[in-house]
């Protein structure tokens, strides 16, 4: 398996553990007031925004070609 195969696979696992946080937190926060809730999504939505550009960004400095 060469480098770019390794970490297609990492951004798969990635992608199924955010999956599994937020369903936990959606879970977790299905009772709680709407104004908690309109705190709590939009910084869930951008830390997931971050870690998949992160992702990416360590992913194509790495992978030449």
């Amino acid at each position: 398996m060469d480098l770019e195969e390794q970490y297609a696979v990492a951004l798969g696992v990635l992608s199924v553990v955010i999956l599994v946080v937020g369903t936990v937190i959606g879970l977790y926060f299905r009772t709680a007031p709407p104004k908690i809730v309109r705190q709590v999504f939009p910084v869930a939505a951008v830390l997931t925004l971050a870690a998949f550009a992160i992702f990416v960004f360590i992913a194509r400095v790495h992978v030449k070609g």
